[in-house]
């Protein structure tokens, strides 16, 4: 977990204290509290840095999925279990990058409303290449990392949906009658479980491995940018023990 980074983990008592101040406000029935400009700096950062962490545990459920040979109890084929997983998959891996954009931005103190909308990437690499060149390049080497896998991404998201031969061949053996002689003169050369095993590993081998890259990467954009984290904590510090 990201938020676990020790650069990140430092802002951790600020967060609670502003979160415990807005508990305590809530259940007096007021709406709203009272958080320093460097209490809500630490939540906008916590907060990107647990979106960014959502989206890799959901990767990794979905990778879980995608191994699954059967899926019991459901009136769905096993291809449509599995296209739908890896359209999961697909969709939620940009939203990584995305996110660690949206951390970079936040990072900056640029305005939400100005690095949530379409374009708002843009609009961060333009500030981010002069503020942190190091921080920008590593957002760059994200980009390319998912760029194989961006034809995809791109088909899934405007409604063609994924496929491939394999699965197609799946599809072809499920929704066919179970006497068919052209099906049995696929299944005569390989089996419908065998074709499921091809199936799983091609996904299993396409997809999982970009995982532990883009964490790692994630990780050298904490670290690249940490040196705003620590001069402003240290700021704070010496603010509060004059």
């Amino acid at each position: 977990m990201h938020s676990e980074h020790p650069k990140i983990k430092q802002f951790f008592p600020l967060v609670t204290a502003s979160l415990s101040r807005g508990v305590k406000a809530l259940s007096n029935g007021e709406k709203s509290y009272e958080a320093s400009a460097i209490e809500k700096y630490a939540q906008d950062v916590f907060s990107r840095i647990s979106e960014i962490d959502n989206s890799f545990k959901n990767l990794s459920i979905t990778v879980e999925y995608l191994k699954q040979k059967t899926y019991e109890n459901s009136k769905y084929n096993f291809s449509e279990h599995h296209s739908f997983h890896i359209e999961n998959f697909l969709l939620r891996l940009t939203s990584v990058v995305d996110r660690s954009y949206l951390l970079a931005g936040s990072t900056m103190l640029m305005e939400n409303h100005k690095i949530e909308k379409i374009g708002g990437n843009r609009k961060v690499n333009q500030k981010l290449s002069d503020f942190s060149p190091a921080s920008a390049e590593i957002l760059k080497k994200m980009e390319s990392e998912i760029d194989h896998l961006r034809t995809h991404r791109n088909k899934v998201a405007h409604q063609a949906g994924f496929s491939s031969k394999n699965l197609c061949v799946l599809q072809t053996i499920e929704n066919a009658e179970s006497e068919c002689i052209s099906v049995r003169e696929i299944t005569d050369i390989m089996t419908y479980d065998q074709i499921k095993d091809v199936v799983i590993e091609e996904s299993i081998n396409q997809y999982e491995s970009v995982l532990p890259v883009m964490d790692s990467l994630v990780k050298e954009l904490i670290e690249s940018l940490s040196f705003v984290y620590d001069g402003l904590l240290e700021m704070h510090i010496t603010s509060k023990s004059r």
